[in-house]
């Protein structure tokens, strides 16, 4: 595809991922497909009442009037199973979550559940699942992974996560594996707050980034980013999702990845009540991110993606 012929509002919207509050294409993403060239939409329950409704949302998305229509959205959700799955409507199979294929502890298993959800996922239209969780659950205190993860020992959580990235994969869904470098040992939720990992460069290759390392051995399309302070890797505070420490020096130089970096969301409050969505799409971008999340808020997706392309007007990003 040749990109010299784009604008910079096209390439610039292309990095950001959206969502809406409709069960049909309403203005909002109107909007932000036909006049800012998003790249993607993200799926809620929001979005979802039947089957039926959710493969022609999928269609009329892909179907709207735009600059580039060659290029296919991205059209994404999190579908990991077990409590965070928004598919879980008549017609749709009951997806376990991954703490119970953890104790099952049969990675055929985990792989072939995978490969069901990315069959449905595939007919409902949807292409990009932010899954699998490859957080490592090593402290109780946890307030938002627990059951989310495949368990506490990282060499099965590592095993686990690389037979649903084969899953999703092999049917054609992007696979994700999140949330980089690690949100298990945590005690605060980044939806509400700025969290930490303070521990040395030791202890989180012997823990946290082993199943970030095997997803990666194994071919993940994509990694998100957690809004997480690793001291150990960035000494000036600055949380994973905006450092360029962890997301070119660590994952893209010294892990070797060559796939795409997606940011969680940038209106969860570890990045809005810290450094502003618009400011922190751009610092992302800086720091290596290839996608940029934004899930919930016209004004803000719209100041978002404008002030990226003014990044770009004034030379701080090229």
């Amino acid at each position: 595809m040749d990109l010299t012929a784009w604008t910079l509002e096209e390439k610039v919207g292309q990095l950001f991922i959206c969502g809406f509050h409709s069960l049909v294409p309403d203005e909002q993403i109107r909007t932000l497909v036909q006049q800012y060239h998003v790249g993607g939409v993200v799926y809620f329950r929001r979005n979802i009442a039947s089957v039926e409704q959710l493969a022609e949302l999928s269609r009329s998305l892909q179907s709207l009037p735009r600059s580039k229509p060659e290029l296919p959205l991205f059209i994404s959700i999190d579908q990991e199973g077990g409590m965070v799955a928004r598919l879980d409507h008549e017609g749709m199979s009951r997806i376990p979550g991954n703490m119970a294929l953890g104790a099952a502890n049969d990675p055929a298993l985990t792989e072939e559940v995978a490969r069901l959800a990315a069959k449905e996922m595939l007919q409902l239209g949807i292409n990009f699942n932010f899954a699998p969780c490859v957080d490592v659950n090593n402290n109780p205190a946890n307030p938002v992974i627990g059951v989310r993860s495949f368990g506490e020992r990282p060499d099965q959580v590592a095993v686990h996560g690389a037979a649903a990235v084969r899953g999703y994969q092999a049917e054609g869904v992007i696979a994700t594996a999140k949330h980089f470098p690690g949100h298990g040992d945590t005690a605060v939720d980044s939806h509400r707050g700025l969290a930490s990992v303070p521990h040395g460069k030791e202890r989180l290759y012997q823990v946290e980034l082993v199943p970030f390392r095997e997803a990666i051995a194994e071919g993940v399309d994509a990694i998100m980013t957690a809004h997480v302070i690793f001291p150990a890797f960035e000494p000036e505070g600055t949380p994973a999702t905006l450092s360029h420490r962890v997301l070119t020096g660590l994952l893209r130089e010294e892990l070797g990845y060559g796939g795409l970096i997606v940011t969680d969301c940038l209106e969860m409050q570890a990045i809005a009540g810290h450094y502003g969505i618009a400011e922190g799409a751009v610092q992302a971008i800086e720091a290596g991110a290839d996608l940029v999340l934004v899930s919930h808020t016209l004004a803000e997706q719209r100041a978002a993606i404008e002030r990226v392309a003014e990044a770009v007007r004034s030379g701080r990003i090229s």
